[in-house]
């Protein structure tokens, strides 16, 4: 694997190519990685970036299937709203470093990261290993019928505790990950952009006027900022792992791999931005599907994560608050359910700002204390 760059000849004709189009990638992939390319399809799924699979008619790096990132300085839903454009840079750096570093996962994992094979810094384009289509952990939760067993949904709590906090712990004082991963000014100011933003206009919305709720907002801001505590994620929920369950001729199902995939807001900061993320999401899954398996899933994964790393819960709860108000207008609920989502994110984010430790004992983050 290495990091390609156009050459100066080849950069002005580059530009002509449009990436956020299949006919555009695929000029791209022969033009200049000289691909057979028998079809490109855009994939479902990708919010911030461009993403296209590529069926090749000769493999490339073994594959004869390939994913195509492409970023441009607006994201892919919305082009109205502006994000740092070399964000796959530090996807690619980050893959390069974790898939290497069998330590983050442990012995017996589950749990893979796609291979890279090429950046583009120019144009912004990443290519990397196709998984296969197989669904995201969100999607099995939420549609699986039957309901996913519960010891399978705690395997995989504890399988992504066991990756999550090898990452963190791998991460503290790592100073060649630092040096590299410090600096990514889109990880730094996403979750500011795409949820922090979102939550005052949200309880707004809903009638709550609660000065509080921007203070902290603006701390988590300005800790997305500054922190240099361990290597995070930045963007870890059900929504950017795939999950591949194995059914048998009986109907017993097994959990075979996941993959943890999106990796551009990799950078240094709090642990409890992860730890939150994925726990308040699993909470939101279970207040619409399968309540029983998305709480041995966030059980599991809180449980596990305590017994490997060290997190402040209170920062945990605070994540979770914040979540759970920012996402409660993009699915459609009802009020009463809105208006349970609100005030549990309002009281999450009451109850760590103030760091209430004998409400702590009776949150979602309990088994953090263990």
């Amino acid at each position: 694997m290495q990091e390609n760059r156009p050459t100066s000849d080849q950069d002005q004709d580059q530009f002509k190519l449009n990436l956020t189009t299949a006919d555009g990638t695929r000029s791209y992939l022969e033009k200049y990685l000289s691909l057979n390319v028998e079809s490109v399809e855009r994939l479902s799924g990708g919010f911030i970036n461009f993403v296209w699979r590529a069926k090749l008619g000769t493999p490339y790096e073994g594959q004869n299937s390939i994913v195509v990132k492409h970023a441009e300085p607006f994201t892919a839903a919305d082009s109205s709203l502006n994000v740092p454009v070399g964000r796959l840079k530090f996807e690619y750096d980050s893959l390069k470093m974790i898939g290497s570093e069998s330590s983050i996962a442990g012995e017996d994992a589950l749990i893979s990261v796609p291979s890279v094979y090429h950046h583009d810094n120019i144009k912004h384009v990443l290519i990397m290993q196709d998984v296969g289509t197989i669904p995201t952990l969100q999607d099995f939760m939420l549609s699986a019928s039957p309901p996913p067993p519960t010891d399978i949904a705690a395997l995989i709590g504890c399988q992504l505790a066991t990756f999550i906090a090898g990452l963190h712990n791998w991460g503290r004082n790592n100073e060649s990950a630092r040096a590299g991963l410090s600096a990514n000014a889109y990880g730094r100011t996403v979750q500011d952009l795409c949820r922090y933003q979102k939550v005052v206009p949200n309880a707004i919305a809903s009638g709550i006027l609660d000065p509080l709720l921007s203070t902290v907002m603006a701390a988590l801001a300005e800790t997305d900022k500054t922190s240099e505590e361990t290597a995070i994620m930045g963007d870890f929920w059900t929504a950017n792992v795939l999950v591949n369950i194995e059914e048998s001729a009986s109907g017993e199902k097994a959990l075979k791999k996941m993959w943890i995939i999106d990796w551009e807001a990799c950078r240094y900061g709090s642990p409890a931005t992860d730890v939150g993320l994925f726990a308040g999401d699993c909470y939101l899954i279970s207040r619409v599907h399968n309540e029983m398996a998305a709480d041995a899933m966030r059980h599991s994964f809180l449980g596990t994560y305590a017994t490997l790393a060290k997190v402040d819960p209170m920062e945990v709860v605070i994540y979770m608050g914040a979540y759970w108000i920012m996402w409660t207008y993009y699915e459609d609920i009802g009020e009463a359910e809105q208006r349970k989502r609100l005030a549990k994110g309002v009281e999450y984010i009451h109850r760590g700002w103030e760091r209430s430790q004998q409400w702590l004992p009776l949150s979602l983050a309990q088994e953090l204390l263990a």
